[in-house]
């Protein structure tokens, strides 16, 4: 009992030794990290609790500094800032694709040794911008840009296929993992950045910017080596399992029809020689663009078949895509360490290996609902 109680006494002195007032902290939210000419710039969003709706002000502030390390940048900051920087309410960190090409293990590392950094946060690539532009496009629907950002990765990893919820702790366990590579989520701006950075922007009913999450990043160790496209983001998330919803066209006559997948499960059979993906989904119709007989099973069958082809499809473009790129994103070496480790660890370079592994998919799809209607709506004259 007096073992159990002094371990309980120095858990809690642990967590206040280095306590201070809140009002000494300058909350930070978002940073961004940009390296150029052998020095760190970073940006910090700091959350402005102390403004109010009357100063006309934005409930935030962008403080940048630069230094040869992160801890020199912040220090940097630090001259213009009266507050000390706190990190433990970070929502994203956005790095720039130089940085991300040249390997971001310094930022990671020092993310994960601050103290302060509680490590479930959201990482992304600021797509043909500054990754502090990103931090800076203000939105009438959130207080902070960066809760704006994360919120939509939240809501898209859930409602579509082309969003992965990768966080910094995801990230981080799969760059460790042998015969596992990470991947990102990238973020564009769309329209006019300086006048996005303005307060004004807010008031209009159409905004003069706004950030929107873009296609997935494709990294090899702590190097980002190129995008995916929205269809092959798609089969990413896919082949890896992390589907939630997923609306998509399948082909029937000369048009489509409108599917969505709501329960999705996926099994890896692993060999020596190759892998079998075979995916079970079930799906219901949401919209149906020719003219078919909902009530004839064949019709459905055919609807099925084509639904299959199309899941598998964006399947094979997206396993293609990491061949070509040579980076294992979806962890077929960890399972393949798993179930033969002596052979695993006679292979060089598992990523060179994976580039020739065969991979084999599979799909099931079955229409669960056709929907409210059991048929097209379609007007008949009298």
């Amino acid at each position: 009992m007096k073992k159990v109680l002094g371990i309980l006494l120095l858990l809690l002195l642990s967590g206040c030794w280095n306590y201070q007032e809140l009002n000494e902290y300058a909350i930070v939210t978002g940073m961004a990290v940009d390296y150029q000419d052998n020095r760190y710039q970073v940006s910090f969003l700091i959350a402005n609790g102390n403004k109010s709706a009357e100063e006309n002000s934005t409930n935030t502030s962008l403080l940048s500094g630069e230094g040869e390390t992160i801890y020199q940048a912040m220090k940097d900051v630090s001259l213009e800032s009266p507050k000390e920087l706190y990190i433990s309410h970070l929502s994203v960190v956005i790095f720039s694709e130089s940085l991300a090409k040249e390997g971001i293990h310094q930022v990671l590392d020092f993310l994960l040794r601050d103290p302060q950094s509680h490590q479930n946060f959201y990482l992304l690539i600021a797509k043909d911008t500054k990754p502090s532009n990103i931090l800076s496009i203000l939105s009438p629907l959130a207080d902070y840009p960066s809760q704006n950002i994360a919120s939509n990765i939240v809501n898209s990893s859930k409602l579509q296929g082309k969003i992965s919820d990768a966080s910094f702790n995801l990230f981080v366990q799969k760059y460790l993992e042998k015969g596992f590579e990470p991947i990102m989520n990238s973020v564009i701006i769309l329209g006019d950045i300086e006048a996005g950075k303005t307060s004004d922007s807010q008031e209009k009913s159409e905004q003069d910017a706004i950030t929107k999450l873009d296609s997935l990043a494709l990294f090899k160790g702590d190097k980002f080596v190129g995008y995916a496209t929205q269809e092959e983001s798609i089969g990413i998330d896919l082949v890896l399992g992390e589907i939630g919803l997923l609306y998509f066209n399948v082909p029937c006559q000369d048009s489509y029809a409108v599917t969505v997948s709501d329960n999705y499960d996926i099994s890896y059979h692993v060999e020596k020689d190759k892998i079998e993906l075979q995916a079970k989904v079930k799906g219901s119709l949401r919209e149906v663009e020719c003219r078919i007989n909902l009530e004839e099973e064949k019709e459905i069958e055919k609807l099925e078949k084509a639904a299959e082809e199309e899941l598998r499809q964006y399947m094979v473009h997206a396993i293609q895509l990491a061949k070509n790129y040579e980076t294992d994103i979806f962890g077929i070496g960890a399972k393949y360490k798993e179930k033969y480790p002596e052979e695993f660890s006679k292979i060089k370079d598992w990523n060179a290996f994976f580039k020739d592994y065969p991979v084999s998919i599979a799909v099931d799809f079955k229409y669960h609902s056709k929907g409210t209607l059991e048929q097209s709506l379609e007007r008949k004259d009298a």
